[in-house]
């Protein structure tokens, strides 16, 4: 592994290899640990606490000594790191490399096109910061607190929904779930792809996994030129080339005037113009200018001709698309005998948009092509998007009245498949939130941290990568970012070792005499050894 190629992360058949060889060393050692390119690093019992009390401050250049003091943990006994606190740990493995491998720890990952929703729209998960916002599993703003690199080679399985929607994840990724026994109690827990990918079904039609669905998402209220529910009318029955609508419903024109629109009879038999503020005349050309009626909004936003949902009304707050939905639902919208919804369109962009409107509120749609039918006509492609809501999604009386409103709601979605497909690049972020919980898809589908962050433990390594020459266990920081104590017991799953090769062997590799390797050798969770001043050569 001495040649001048380029650098490459090492398969498992590979790690095997080196190990076999005596290349790379990793005591205790077991064969069971081995991922398809990474190996999995457990907790070991030396954890180093800090006495805050002992200093003011730290002075980078005189730094302070004694400012931590070791805690070794005695077998089967935990290790309890309290809120807010930050401790140093250790890896149980000792980990030793020759001069042309270095190691890097790492988390579990999604793939990076996966779509991830944000306070401020919809971002991929290649692009995203430390510091931005994401959401949580209540529809909240949560803070991105640590982003990996990007992360290859890793062995990756496509997840789908019962929903139909589907992600692109690494073994390893985690996903807190319900089987029927936590349904039955209230309670959650959490695997891995790989974990569940093998015991998906319990009886023959019947999925042992569900994710729990999020709350509605909240967006900040935005500016919207036309009331949300007269848009929704609109884009349910109105007609697309002008501010008019078709209804056979009073209660739709009252709610229509509710909102400030004048309501007047067309030409065309149940037709009716739309209006808000009175037209008026430009002095000079004598035609008439555009105001903040219907007839001059829908041109303003683009909408003439093709109708559409604009950004600030799919991203308005939750009350904003909340009228939104109920006016589609009263013009275009459809409830069965068992509470059952749907809204039809024609139009495929449209249904996307339906689709992210419906689940950003909370529900669980399913989006299906279908044919259109006239009196025995074959009329091409409408799409139904279908869910059944446990809120009130119509003001129509007729409709609201058999929409269901009391019994069992199924509030989640089954997985229904986890398939192999081949490796892609993968990334993953943490977040502030106390479950580690972020949303990701159009579905807005809860999903996990990476590593030990669903209980709000956050886990790094002191360096991320280990040099070449490298000899001893790894320093880990662990923060406790919760309001309760975290116990943590020795031998805990708590990090993965992948390697990479250099393109030529180090010519000054870590423990060499002129570097100061400080940490060289260490069998236990160790203080900064940081010198402060600079050295003078």
């Amino acid at each position: 592994m001495t040649g001048s190629g380029p650098v490459s992360v090492l398969s498992d058949g590979t790690i095997l290899r080196l190990v076999e060889e005596g290349r790379i060393t990793i005591r205790p050692w077991d064969l069971e640990r081995v991922q398809p390119a990474s190996v999995d690093l457990r907790l070991g019992d030396s954890f180093r606490v800090f006495h805050n009390h002992r200093t003011t401050a730290i002075d980078l250049r005189e730094p302070p000594v004694n400012l931590t003091e070791e805690v070794v943990v005695q077998e089967g006994d935990p290790f309890v790191i309290h809120p807010g606190e930050f401790v140093l740990g250790r890896t149980l493995e000792w980990v030793e490399l020759p001069d042309d491998i270095v190691a890097r720890i790492e988390g579990k990952a999604l793939a990076l096109d996966t779509p991830i929703p944000t306070p401020t729209g919809w971002k991929q998960m290649d692009q995203l910061q430390v510091g931005d916002l994401v959401f949580d599993e209540r529809g909240r703003p949560t803070a991105v607190i640590d982003a990996t690199e990007v992360m290859t080679a890793r062995e990756c399985r496509e997840v789908v929904f019962s929903d139909g929607t589907s992600l692109v994840c690494d073994l390893d990724h985690q996903w807190e779930v319900q089987s029927e026994y936590d349904r039955a109690r209230g309670s959650a827990r959490v695997l891995t792809t790989r974990e569940m990918e093998h015991r998906l079904h319990v009886a023959d039609r019947e999925y042992a996994f569900h994710v729990r669905q999020a709350a509605p998402v909240h967006y900040s209220p935005k500016r919207q030129p036309i009331d949300p529910y007269v848009l929704g009318v609109w884009l349910g029955d109105g007609t697309s080339m002008q501010a008019e609508v078709t209804s056979a419903d009073p209660p739709i024109l009252e709610e229509l005037q509710l909102a400030g629109c004048a309501v007047r009879p067309a030409t065309a038999p149940l037709a009716y113009r739309v209006g808000g503020t009175g037209r008026t005349r430009d002095a000079r050309s004598g035609r008439y200018a555009r105001n903040a009626s219907l007839s001059s909004e829908v041109p303003n936003l683009g909408l003439l001709g093709e109708k559409h949902i604009p950004t600030a009304y799919l991203q308005g707050s939750v009350e904003q698309r909340r009228a939104l939905l109920e006016g589609l639902m009263d013009t275009d919208g459809y409830v069965d005998s068992l509470g059952r919804c749907e809204v039809t369109t024609v139009q495929p962009y449209l249904a996307d948009q339906y689709f992210e409107l419906v689940a950003s509120l909370g529900h669980r749609p399913k989006l299906a092509k279908k044919t259109a039918w006239l009196d025995g006509v074959n009329c091409g492609p409408k799409y139904e998007i279908a869910f059944t809501p446990s809120e009130p999604v119509f003001r129509l009386p007729r409709k609201l009245g058999r929409q269901k409103s009391a019994g069992a709601f199924r509030r989640g979605r089954a997985i229904r498949a986890i398939r192999r497909v081949d490796s892609v690049p993968v990334r993953c972020i943490q977040v502030a939130s106390p479950r580690g919980l972020y949303l990701a898809t159009r579905s807005f589908i809860p999903t996990h941290n990476s590593s030990l962050g669903r209980l709000g433990l956050i886990v790094h390594a002191t360096a991320g990568f280990c040099d070449p020459g490298w000899r001893g266990t790894l320093t880990l920081e662990l923060n406790n970012l919760t309001r309760v104590p975290i116990k943590l017991y020795p031998g805990l799953l708590i990090a993965q070792l992948s390697f990479m090769t250099l393109d030529a062997p180090a010519q000054r590799p870590y423990g060499s005499e002129e570097l100061g390797s400080h940490y060289q050798g260490q069998v236990a969770a160790t203080e900064s050894r940081y010198e402060g001043r600079p050295k003078v050569r």
